[in-house]
């Protein structure tokens, strides 16, 4: 990543008003991505993953708001702009493909139409030109025959083919940031593959910094420069996939890997982490994965790790388990 990142994210906390009262879903999270990069933000459900990147979009609901920390796109401050300023950018600059296309697809508009709006919302075109541009952006993301697939309506395309229409429209006018929340979840191993392909060469091509948000490290590791593992609402690790992948130094990142199925002998049973998630109304004190932890000690129930960093790799463990973490902290 050369030059100034295109996203900042800076010491963000969201909270959501609930019958248990303002609780915390979202504890200090820091991550930047450049032009051209793509950044894996991993966890299981409920780590906060999908609620940050919202945030970043300016989407969160009703009951959610960011409580502290700075959002920067492109240089600009996002946080505390005002929804028709959000609009201006929200597009333009900075696009988010959900894991249901239904989420950006009008199940009563044509393709041509939604297309077209959302080119005209940002630029002066006149029909012909927004719809060869609408016939580019089907072609880029593999559809056939675009030019007749147009005048169709989301329905008449399957899962996959969706998914893409809603990656050409997010990609339209080659933003500088895409959040991608698990996209290819609900879509076929061939077609994931396809569309991961195509969404990376794509980010490329464009210089689009891509953050991927999933809980799935194998499709991560393929796609992916770097990695953010999230739990419970906080960053746990950061560093390289090559790092992170074959030297880990949380022991939920270890865990993480250990429970990939490629992973595990065939025959034997699928590792996994004991325990769950804490509920947010329930999180413990001190580190909030040492219950679920092989390594926690009486400091890790008393007292939240600080980050460590460490050979362009940051890890927030009282006791980490990659060789040059360990070796800087009895050093320290």
């Amino acid at each position: 990543m050369s030059g100034a990142p295109a996203l900042e994210v800076t010491d963000l906390s969201i909270a959501f008003q609930s019958r248990h009262g303002l609780l915390t879903a979202v504890h200090g999270v820091s991550f930047s991505v450049g032009r051209g990069e793509v950044l894996g933000l991993v966890g299981e459900s409920g780590s906060g993953k999908s609620v940050t990147g919202l945030a970043v979009m300016g989407l969160l609901d009703a009951a959610g708001r960011i409580t502290s920390g700075s959002v920067r796109l492109l240089g600009t401050e996002l946080v505390g702009l005002s929804e028709r300023q959000l609009r201006k950018r929200r597009g333009r600059d900075i696009s988010m493909i959900f894991q249901d296309p239904s989420t950006t697809l009008n199940p009563v508009l044509r393709v041509d139409t939604q297309i077209i709006e959302a080119l005209t919302a940002h630029e002066r075109l006149s029909q012909k030109a927004a719809r060869a541009r609408a016939v580019s952006a089907l072609e880029a993301v593999g559809i056939p025959s675009p030019a007749e697939r147009l005048t169709a309506y989301p329905h008449q395309f399957s899962g996959g083919m969706r998914q893409r229409l809603a990656i050409a429209i997010a990609l339209l006018h080659r933003p500088a940031v895409l959040i991608a929340d698990e996209p290819t979840t609900a879509l076929d191993v061939t077609i994931q593959a396809q569309v991961l392909s195509e969404v990376q060469k794509l980010a490329a091509d464009q210089g689009t910094g891509l953050v991927w948000i999933s809980h799935d490290l194998s499709v991560v590791s393929g796609l992916a420069d770097r990695v953010a593992v999230m739990y419970a609402g906080r960053i746990v690790e950061t560093g390289s996939v090559a790092d992170i992948l074959t030297d880990p130094a949380h022991p939920y990142t270890s865990g993480l890997i250990a429970s990939v199925p490629s992973r595990n002998r065939r025959g034997s049973p699928l590792a996994q982490i004991r325990g769950a998630m804490p509920s947010l109304a329930a999180v413990p004190p001190g580190c909030p994965f040492h219950p679920r932890c092989d390594f926690a000690s009486g400091i890790c129930a008393r007292a939240m790790p600080e980050p460590l960093a460490f050979a362009d790799r940051i890890v927030r463990c009282h006791h980490p388990l990659a060789a040059a973490a360990r070796a800087e902290t009895l050093s320290a």
